[in-house]
């Protein structure tokens, strides 16, 4: 087998920026950046990335910022649904939030014990078709696009019960359940004040949930520096480990 057939690539989108990192060879990273912010002017990006052959490879895993990512929590059905029964009770939930704007994202689905909520995650479908596309001009045959919380949920504790907060420069998502479901989900924008402010935080996510879940939270920072626990004897903060030297849509990558 030829070496960039075993080789993979993975691929970040932020706001602004993209970012290319291979398991193997050289260049080992790159990043490219762009003054908008709206996820279509990133594929021009990819496109003058992937122009060299380089960053060839058969599979691709395309993780993308929680800022370019709507996430609902749906009621629970109270009893299984079919594939079909959860897109449209998903697609729904975001529709009474957001609009009819809803209608034109391509939503991924996690499903959970009937008595509690499905968890969607929604991009915009033509960004994602595009870019789906674009990997495979390029030769890309096995292509993964995952939202940021879905990889970075994987590095929680084994067994935990309580809050996650997983923060990025201008947006923080805070999720609320245990290991076996979600119970409560939730996301801003958040400023460089967002670290003194999640005490407050998350206590008015405690107040606005009916879960009764643990003064427990885990910080997960990705692309923030060094971050340290607030200092709040009521609650039990834990941060995850992070790379406090990466920056950007490359710290999306080491995770």
């Amino acid at each position: 087998m030829s070496r960039w057939l075993a080789d993979s690539l993975r691929i970040a989108c932020a706001p602004g920026e993209v970012a290319l990192r291979r398991t193997r060879g050289t260049p080992a990273s790159r990043t490219l950046t762009t003054d908008d912010r709206n996820a279509a002017s990133l594929l021009p990006l990819l496109e003058e990335a992937l122009a060299d052959s380089n960053w060839h490879a058969r599979r691709v895993e395309v993780v993308i910022s929680q800022r370019l990512v709507r996430h609902v929590l749906t009621p629970a059905p109270g009893k299984t649904l079919s594939r079909a029964e959860e897109r449209a009770l998903v697609i729904g939930s975001l529709r009474n939030i957001y609009g009819d704007e809803a209608l034109q994202w391509q939503v991924q689905i996690m499903s959970q014990p009937p008595q509690h909520g499905l968890i969607g995650a929604a991009m915009d479908a033509t960004f994602i078709e595009q870019l789906g596309e674009l990997l495979k001009r390029h030769g890309f045959q096995n292509i993964a696009i995952r939202p940021l919380a879905s990889v970075a949920a994987h590095h929680l504790p084994r067994q935990y019960s309580g809050w996650w907060v997983l923060a990025e420069p201008g947006w923080v998502s805070v999720l609320g359940g245990t290991t076996h479901h979600w119970q409560h989900v939730a996301a801003m924008p958040a400023d460089t004040d967002w670290l003194a402010g999640l005490p407050d935080l998350i206590k008015r996510e405690t107040e606005m949930t009916t879960a009764s879940l643990p003064a427990a939270v885990w910080i997960q920072p990705v692309g923030l520096g060094a971050v340290s626990a607030p200092i709040a004897t009521s609650t039990r903060w834990q941060v995850l480990p992070h790379n406090s030297q990466a920056s950007g849509a490359l710290a999306m990558l080491e995770l």
